[in-house]
Formats: structure tokens, C-alpha cells, sequence
């Protein structure tokens, strides 16, 4: 009894981090959608531990707890996917940053040169 309170504290500890970060414009509100959706199935599942054995056996798995592991892995899988994801297109913006700059730089400085001559 006191795990599953303890596992809903978390859960509702964790939706309210994430609404105060996204509130404080902290963090996206797409990648908080993620978060949300983890911390109210730790919420659900720590008032109804039954459905995960309910679940386990539809699926075929013995032994229910294997069930979870199963959910953080591919919690985790996604998340690194997702970062991943980001952090090529954040890339890709830096070097287009860093390419707009340099000729712009290169402007700056034939603009100055034409200038001198005149």
C-alpha cells in the first residue's frame, strides 16, 4: 500500500514539474506531452497495479513486472530517438547559422574596402 502511494506521489509530482516548467516557458510544450503521458500511466498504475498483470497476460508475458521494464525501455528508446532528433536538426541550424554569418562577415568587409577606396 505504501508503494503505491509513494509510485502516485511521483506521478503527480512529476505532472506538476513538468506544467510549471512549460508555464515558466522552460520547456516545450511538445516534448512536455511526452512527459505528461509517462508521469499519468506511473499515476493510473500506482492505483491500479492490476492492469498490468491484466496486460502481461494478453500479451503472453508470465512473469508482470517484465511488462514494465518493457515500457521503460521503449520510454527511454523514444526519448533518446527523439533527442537525437533534435539535436541533428539543431546542428544543421548551427551550421547554417555559421554559414549566413561568415558571408555576412565577407559583406561587412567589401562594403568597408569599397568604402575606403571611395
Amino acid at each position: 500500500m505504501i508503494t503505491r502511494i509513494f509510485f502516485a506521489l511521483i506521478g503527480l509530482l512529476v505532472i506538476f514539474y513538468v506544467y510549471n516548467r512549460v508555464k515558466k516557458n522552460l520547456f516545450s510544450e511538445k516534448e512536455s506531452m511526452f512527459w505528461m503521458l509517462g508521469a499519468v500511466v506511473v499515476f493510473i498504475l500506482s492505483i491500479f497495479p492490476k492492469v498490468i498483470d491484466q496486460f502481461s497476460r494478453i500479451l503472453g508475458i508470465e512473469y508482470p513486472p517484465s511488462l514494465l521494464f518493457l515500457c521503460a525501455m521503449m520510454f527511454i528508446l523514444i526519448l533518446l530517438l527523439r533527442q537525437g532528433q533534435q539535436i541533428s536538426i539543431l546542428s544543421n541550424n548551427v551550421k547554417e547559422l555559421i554559414q549566413r554569418n561568415a558571408l555576412l562577415e565577407q559583406k561587412i568587409m567589401e562594403v568597408r574596402e569599397k568604402n575606403e577606396q571611395d
